[in-house]
């Protein structure tokens, strides 16, 4: 008897490890596949009219600099800020705030004629706030133009000038529908990045592909861009109208009907402050793990508990197998360490995260747990409501 219960827990611990290894190699797979942003794309006698959309609640520190970033990309510079036809528009919605908000943004009209305000009250019954300001600020913008894109750009992310010309010629070369990039750290960032930010894609990486393949197409709301013949072919933003999890929600939408998407390595280009201190990075990651599992208390529950079970497994094993000297305990806890060091590696790298904490990633995995767990906590607390950031990072 003891014999076989030596040879179950010894088969347990195999596929342990081995579903380990497993998980990091399938994360290094689609961080592989995530596309490099490009050059720009090639010259056409009539360039697509781009419209930003910025949906900002209570966004007073981050939205000038926001708005800068924006009024000063290279893309459409030909026509000038006074053409009566630009290139490049925009359209600011202030989603109901209680701060200077709204006067950051009118000071931005007043200074360039390409940029529009809208002023909400908020969003009406069955819609989550930050789609229904995306969906005001598209429907701001009028008709639809032939070959006209949409970029929606969250209110506390900045771009580098050469971004939207950059990401219209990776979306031109990959005959793509929609790209996304997520942000980068800002200088000075907080312990969320090399902590949390490897799991984080990690986590949702094993539900959402970059390439738009299996359930669920992979976006970042810090920065998408969508044809809008697309965004008009799903329904908009109102066939969306009561989601949270909305950039993947969206991506995978633009896919079911016949679009191509891509996730896209622009962080050079583009950084958020969204993710900082590392309190709003954990709550961020948090409000998106919620929305992802519609706030099912059991799922969060158990893939909380999985992961930092998971996470420790390996560790606990080697500890294991060197009290009891057993070498292949130690082996297989090893394999599976070292998968989990690896893939951290890789990820921090994609996310511009410093990687120096790749050989202790089982613990900042577990860490990660706990995100969602406190997630269950607050679904039990009736404390998930949408704050005006991304949904996801």
């Amino acid at each position: 008897m003891l014999s076989r219960h030596k040879v179950v827990r010894g088969a347990a611990l195999a596929a342990i490890a081995t579903g380990t290894v497993y998980r990091s190699v399938r994360t290094l797979r689609k961080a592989r596949s995530i596309l490099p942003l490009g050059q720009e794309p090639s010259s056409t006698v009539l360039p697509p009219t781009v419209t930003v959309v910025v949906p900002a609640r209570n966004e007073e520190a981050v939205l000038d600099n926001c708005l800068r970033g924006i009024r000063e990309q290279t893309y459409g510079s030909e026509r000038g800020t006074g053409s009566d036809s630009p290139t490049l528009r925009v359209v600011v919605v202030d989603d109901g705030s209680t701060d200077r908000t709204g006067e950051i943004a009118d000071e931005h009209a007043a200074q360039d004629p390409r940029v529009r305000v809208v002023h909400s009250e908020g969003p009406p019954p069955g819609w989550s706030g930050k789609v229904h300001a995306m969906h005001t600020g598209v429907e701001a913008a009028g008709q639809p133009e032939a070959g006209e894109w949409l970029l929606f750009v969250d209110a506390d992310t900045v771009l580098a000038p050469e971004l939207l010309s950059k990401l219209l010629g990776t979306a031109e070369r990959a005959d793509a529908d929609l790209v996304s990039t997520p942000g980068g750290p800002p200088e000075d960032s907080s312990a969320s990045w090399p902590v949390l930010m490897p799991a984080g894609l990690q986590m949702i990486g094993e539900n959402a592909d970059p390439r738009g393949e299996g359930g669920k197409a992979f976006a970042i709301g810090h920065c998408i861009l969508l044809r809008r013949s697309h965004y008009e072919k799903i329904g908009g933003w109102a066939s969306l109208s009561g989601r949270r999890n909305e950039d993947i929600a969206i991506a995978t939408a633009v896919r079911d009907h016949g679009g191509v998407t891509r996730l896209v390595e622009g962080l050079s280009y583009v950084t958020t402050s969204g993710m900082d201190p590392f309190k709003q990075g954990w709550d961020s990651f948090r409000k998106s793990f919620v929305a992802g599992t519609n706030g099912s208390l059991p799922v969060l529950l158990g893939v909380g508990f999985g992961q930092i079970a998971l996470s420790l497994a390996s560790p606990a094993m080697v500890a294991a197998g060197v009290r009891t000297r057993k070498p292949g305990l130690v082996a297989l806890g090893a394999a599976g360490w070292a998968a989990q060091s690896v893939s951290h590696h890789r990820t921090a790298r994609v996310m511009h995260a410093n990687p120096g904490l790749a050989p202790v990633a089982p613990f900042t995995n577990a860490v990660f747990g706990g995100i969602t767990l406190h997630g269950a906590v607050e679904v039990v607390r009736g404390a998930t409501s949408w704050k005006g950031r991304a949904s996801t990072f």
